[in-house]
């Protein structure tokens, strides 16, 4: 289609009449189509425009000798004034030719804008919309430019004006438009396009805007309509009695209407502030956090925050009654919702719900479960530790809703007494459970002798699993100080698609402290082990005569007794990247030892926050340690660790209870290891020969998670009991599968759109967008978001739409159901855990596999506290 459809009718006129009389003059008082006039090309005639003197026309005309015949020459002068104000300087011409000009007849000759523009649209957008285009440009509305531009509108024109106004005449966008705010306001007035706005409003989406009313107040009306519109009819029967008198759409296609506009609204990112202000505005306009709504009316409504606030109470509150996984499935379902989206700390506080009902729900099933709990050793660890819903899933699931809690900040005004409630329920029911677990299990280490047929002794872990490949294959044996069964499962799950693996629970030495669980880990403990006295208040393993007291006595004595050269050195020593010095020690040994103590270092400083927030950047930190020994060529890697631990509540007075007393030689909070003293039903007591250890002491462990009374202890993690957390230690085998170098996705476009261009809270959002722009199919990758200052990470992420991995924050991908070729969008939650100290930061979007940057935004603006 022409984009000058209405000049090229009003050309195709002239030309009409130049072939019909020759000569024409075209008088335009208004001049309206002085540059048309100008682009007037016409074959075999000559275009002239009259340039402020008649007598210079004449002697133009003269000079071309163009009325010298007898016949007029084909000629066009045009002329921008009225005929009338002439003076007659043309009336030789005119009686030579013809006359064009508004009004003119016969019709053919009459130029009037609005009458050549009705004319040349009626084909294009019908006789209706073409009359109504008339009438705006009678009325002066609409210039020779827009009236071509109306072209290109075709049959979406509801209104011309307006369709020019907003470059559309979609209604729906029309209205968008309008409420993101004032930009087209001034056309509007301009064009004095105001009635036909309010026209438009009315009949889409019934709205009442009374006559006059300002561009700022239709806004308002406008969103007040929707926003309620679609609230009202999403509670469908449930409508509160305090909103029976509030305005809305009443017939069924506006109401349509208003709810596709108010859903547009909230998936349009760049529109997403201005829905947010109005949403809030119109909130509190009518009070609606006051409401008492039907929760199973809301769960699909999405219209203001206060709904979203109120599904999170009704929750917590459930949750606090009885646990539901309904209530787990509500949290996980909106993640992904708009207001999660828009306001991180929802999206963190509904993650916080689902972890706890996610330690609700295992706590119920272990308890059952403990109803009929096997009384054999051998069964008792296999339920604890293998399968794939083992019971050491519960201390799983506290420890990452612990992690989340303590990454959690509540807003400032917020009312957050329900979420720590919900939190202080989980934290007794894992408590209560996890106590009861470790009564019945330790019941049966007082009826049987440890280990038990057909578990692994972690004394034998080196004989068994380590000596037999050692100058065979490259090995690493890797020391996790405190790394507890389920954290080495985590850990497996992390490593799966890189290594063959093999995870078996073993039995720790006892007492199940470092001195002796890391020394039960070398060459010989299978053959002898004996608990001895190392003087001041310790203890130490004697092997083969040898007493073994610190890791310098336990890697000389590996060293000595491996058979093969040894090199030691620490995890933190592997990352983020290996010296040369490292490097060359692991290429020129045969067995590697790795020794870790991160979890016992952090957690016994007893700093319980800094602790539980760190706690899964420990397992991180192996992951990546692992593959550096892979990629450094050790062939097999065992990683095991010297014993568990507790990480519950903090310790109250009422579960402290008296040690035995007597002659004391080690005195922890879990564990008392003497002669003499007393017997009482607090704890079990027995001889470590019956224990499964040589030694002329007896241990005493606390029943449940009750703690000795120790000078100086912690106030929640312990170790040297016996429950299954302290003493079921991991066998960890891994050899890794050949595989290419790790690589950024190719053939990916990515986008990420951060939730604001300011840094104001410590929780900050991020929109992952990527679309397959490759031949093959997509496989959506494992990402990480970041924020960065002077190229260090200054965040954590904490939650996600879905795919939110707990141990390490990576955030596992998936194609979209309505587009194959495109990523799913995931808003990700990330929070501030260093102290920025510059102006800006930038957002970094990171391959999980190979750590390369995939894109990045820079120059988020920081204006916030800490």
């Amino acid at each position: 289609m022409s984009p000058t459809i209405v000049t090229d009718h009003l050309v195709g006129l002239i030309a009409k009449q130049v072939d019909d009389h020759g000569l024409v003059v075209w008088y335009d008082p208004e001049g309206i189509y002085a540059q048309a006039a100008e682009t007037v090309d016409l074959s075999d005639t000559t275009v002239l425009c009259y340039e402020g003197s008649f007598i210079d026309l004449r002697w133009r005309i003269d000079l071309k000798k163009l009325m010298d015949g007898e016949v007029p020459s084909r000629l066009v002068v045009y002329v921008p004034m009225a005929q009338d104000q002439t003076h007659h300087a043309l009336i030789e011409l005119e009686a030579a030719g013809v006359v064009m000009q508004p009004g003119q007849q016969p019709p053919a000759r009459n130029t009037r804008l609005a009458v050549v523009a009705r004319n040349a649209l009626r084909g294009v957008l019908g006789d209706e919309t073409a009359a109504a285009v008339e009438k705006q440009s009678e009325a002066g509305k609409l210039t020779l430019a827009d009236l071509n531009a109306l072209a290109d509108k075709g049959g979406e024109i509801s209104k011309g004006v307006l369709a020019l106004i907003f470059g559309t005449g979609n209604p729906q966008e029309v209205a968008l438009a309008f409420l993101d705010g004032d930009r087209y306001d001034e056309e509007i007035n301009k064009k004095d396009a105001q009635e036909e706005l309010v026209e438009l409003l009315r009949r889409e989406f019934d709205l009442d805007a009374r006559a006059g009313a300002a561009l700022d107040e239709i806004r308002q009306r406008l969103a007040r309509q929707v926003l309620m519109t679609d609230l009202i009819v999403g509670l469908g029967d449930a409508v509160p009695s305090k909103l029976d008198s509030v305005q809305i759409a009443s017939a069924p296609a506006s109401r349509n209407a208003c709810m596709a506009l108010a859903r547009t609204w909230r998936l349009r990112r760049d529109r997403r502030e201005r829905y947010i202000a109005a949403a809030t505005q119109v909130e509190q306009e009518f009070a609606l956090a006051e409401l008492n709504l039907d929760p199973e009316k809301i769960a699909e409504v999405e219209t203001f925050q206060a709904i979203e606030r109120a599904l999170l109470r009704h929750a917590e509150a459930h949750l606090l009654k009885a646990t539901s996984s309904e209530m787990l499935s509500l949290a996980d379902s909106r993640l992904g919702r708009f207001w999660c989206d828009a306001e991180p700390k929802l999206q963190a506080r509904w993650a916080l719900v689902a972890s706890a009902a996610e330690v609700l729900l295992e706590a119920d099933r272990v308890e059952q479960a403990l109803k009929k709990a096997p009384t054999s050793m051998p069964d008792l660890v296999k339920q604890y530790a293998d399968g794939r819903s083992p019971w050491c899933q519960l201390d799983t699931h506290h420890r990452h809703m612990e992690s989340r809690w303590h990454n959690f900040e509540p807003q400032i005004g917020d009312d957050h007494e329900s979420i720590e409630k919900l939190i202080i329920r989980a934290r007794q029911r894992y408590t209560k459970v996890g106590s009861d677990l470790a009564r019945h299990f330790m019941t049966q280490i007082q009826k049987a002798k440890l280990p038990g047929k057909g578990l692994i002794r972690q004394r034998d872990i080196f004989e068994k699993h380590v000596k037999p490949v050692l100058g065979k294959e490259k090995i690493a044996y890797v020391w996790v100080d405190a790394l507890r069964f389920e954290m080495a499962r985590e850990l497996a799950r992390l490593l799966k698609e890189d290594f063959e693996l093999d995870l078996h629970p073993a039995v720790s030495a006892v007492p199940t402290i470092t001195e002796i669980g890391m020394a039960a880990l070398l060459p010989c403990a299978h053959e002898s082990a004996k608990v001895v006295n190392a003087g001041g208040g310790k203890l130490a393993l004697e092997i083969g005569g040898k007493v073994i007291k610190d890791r310098k006595d336990r890697v000389a004595f590996l060293t000595e007794h491996a058979g093969v050269s040894v090199f030691d050195t620490k995890l933190e020593n592997l990352l983020p990247k290996s010296s040369k010095k490292i490097r060359e020690g692991i290429a020129g040994a045969q067995l590697i030892l790795v020794t870790s103590q991160e979890i016992d270092e952090l957690c016994e400083q007893d700093n319980i926050a800094q602790a539980r927030r760190q706690m899964d950047g420990v397992l991180n930190d192996l992951r990546r340690g692992i593959r550096v020994l892979a990629e450094a060529g050790i062939e097999r890697i065992v990683l095991t660790s010297d014993h568990g631990h507790l990480f519950a509540e903090e310790l109250s007075e009422d579960m402290k209870v008296d040690a035995p007393g007597g002659e004391t030689v080690d005195l922890h909070r879990r564990v008392w290891v003497g002669r003499g003293g007393t017997a009482d039903d607090a704890y079990v007591r027995a001889p470590l020969t019956a224990l499964g250890m040589e030694g002329d002491f007896d241990l005493a462990a606390p029943w449940t998670f009750a703690c000795f009374k120790a000078k100086g202890g912690g106030r929640t993690y312990f170790h040297g009991g016996l429950s299954p957390q302290e003493l079921i230690v991991p066998l960890l085998v891994l050899q890794p599968i050949a595989k290419a170098v790790a690589r950024p996705p190719s053939g990916m476009e990515w986008k990420i759109t951060p939730g604001s261009q300011k840094l104001t809270t410590r929780f900050f959002s991020v929109l992952v967008e990527g679309r397959n722009t490759g031949l093959f199919e997509l496989k959506p990758p494992k990402v990480r978001v970041e924020l960065r200052a002077k190229g260090k990470s200054v965040s954590r992420p904490v939650s996600a739409s879905y795919g939110f991995d707990e141990a390490t924050g990576d955030v596992v991908l998936k194609k979209d159901e309505a587009s194959p070729q495109d990523i799913a969008p995931n808003t990700i939650t990330l929070m501030v855990v260093e102290e920025v100290d510059q102006k800006t930061v930038g957002v970094y979007l990171i391959a999980g596999a190979s750590g390369a940057e995939l894109t990045r935004v820079e120059k988020i603006e920081v204006a916030i506290a800490m």
